[in-house]
């Protein structure tokens, strides 16, 4: 059986979603959305609270954690924007196609990394 290709400009619902949008402009998908976001408990037992295309969450040491994508990115030239609880930011450490890794600290201290719960990534950028 041979695979096929399908090609659309918008994607349309017959109503089925709630409020006033109808329909999602395909550029919007591929360009506009993030590819990868994810609510992670740093604290204690390292957890994915909850995300989109993350396959793992290693702690590699007191406020420092790797994310690996269940999908790659296109390559590593892509756009990460964190953010993390009692004044913690995001320091980004390393970005490869299939991962990030990147560490918390307080914004007050910048010499001293933290857990944080929750820490939060959004991840801008095409998909391989």
């Amino acid at each position: 059986m041979a695979n096929g290709t399908i090609a659309f400009d918008t994607l349309s619902t017959s109503g089925q979603i709630s409020g006033t949008a109808v329909s999602v402009d395909t550029d919007y998908l591929a360009y506009g959305s993030a590819k990868v976001w994810c609510d992670l408990d740093g604290t204690g037992t390292i957890a994915l609270d909850n995300s989109l295309n993350c396959a793992s969450a290693t702690d590699n040491g007191t406020g420092n954690y790797t994310i690996a994508y269940t999908n790659n990115m296109g390559n590593a030239n892509y756009s990460l924007v964190g953010t993390g609880m009692n004044r913690a930011v995001v320091v980004i450490i390393s970005r490869a196609a299939g991962n990030t890794n990147f560490y918390t600290q307080d914004h007050n201290d910048g010499t001293n990394e933290k857990d944080s719960d929750p820490t939060c990534l959004q991840i801008m950028g095409e998909l391989a």
